[in-house]
């Protein structure tokens, strides 16, 4: 197998760093001010188009969104959701989206927004700095593998609002709004848990990941030498390790060298939470 030679100062992707709480706190509020720009200039018949979350249109994606906000405003209402029984074959994550959504089934797109922008800010801050009394738990899941709540608080909420954006962007045919510091740290985050997972897929090998546009950046993944190198589109690379692009639409949408195999295993069935 021959190596591909990348520039030295490429980052180790396992060497990312995890935000501490003031860090969680910002990212947190730049991505909901983010959405709430969004989905507050939102044509009457955006509501109604469907997502790429297949059973949400964009009425159901930010109903959800309002939820999850809610349940950061209280203990009592956290437990109230996160208790929610799940049906047979059904994820936890998918029957307290239902309940969110189905609870708000009849609110108009100004009553949602209006409940965003009154619970909104009080979840983050709660997040960020309260419940300090659970912040420890840690259970398992079937995509993140052994979860503390302080993970989904500090990095997973954030980065749910920052990918149903994108959603609704995509589903609206709006631009989407980024900046390196804000867009660039989600992306990196996403690929610190990637890494988690590709380094022992890889074994012994390693690759390359290069994400271009705003919120990208070069980083190794695995040990040794870099086998292979996968360049992707940022966003493309969140919409596919999502699970929204099938294997083979992300595979169209890399550009590879080197141990193209090594890349395509690799990835196969890899998926990251949101």
């Amino acid at each position: 197998m021959t190596a591909v030679l990348f520039p030295a100062t490429v980052a180790r992707a396992e060497d990312i760093s995890y935000p501490k709480a003031d860090e969680a706190h910002r990212l947190m509020t730049d991505a909901f001010a983010c959405f709430m720009r969004l989905i507050e200039s939102l044509h009457p018949d955006d509501w109604s188009k469907p997502t790429p979350c297949a059973e949400w249109d964009v009425h159901d994606m930010v109903a959800h969104q309002a939820g999850g906000y809610l349940s950061g405003v209280s203990y009592r209402e956290m437990f109230r959701q996160y208790t929610r029984i799940p049906k047979p074959g059904q994820l936890p994550e998918d029957a307290i989206n239902a309940l969110q959504v189905n609870e708000r089934k009849h609110m108009t797109p100004a009553e949602l927004i209006a409940e965003l922008k009154q619970t909104g800010p009080k979840a983050i801050h709660n997040w960020a700095y309260g419940f300090r009394a659970v912040k420890w738990i840690a259970v398992p899941h079937a995509i993140a593998g052994f979860m503390s709540l302080r993970y989904l608080m500090w990095v997973i909420h954030s980065r749910d609002t920052w990918m149903h954006r994108l959603d609704i962007c995509r589903a609206v045919n709006r631009p989407f709004e980024q900046t390196h510091e804000h867009d660039g740290r989600i992306v990196e985050l996403v690929v610190r848990d990637a890494a988690k997972k590709l380094s022992k897929r890889l074994a012994n090998c390693a690759i390359t990941l290069c994400l271009t546009g705003i919120a990208g950046g070069i980083w190794r993944i695995g040990k040794g030498e870099p086998a292979a190198e996968m360049k992707m589109d940022a966003l493309d690379f969140n919409i596919f390790i999502s699970g929204r692009f099938s294997h083979e639409e992300g595979m169209k949408r890399a550009r590879m060298s080197g141990d193209r195999s090594l890349v395509e295993n690799a990835f196969r069935d890899l998926l990251i939470l949101y």
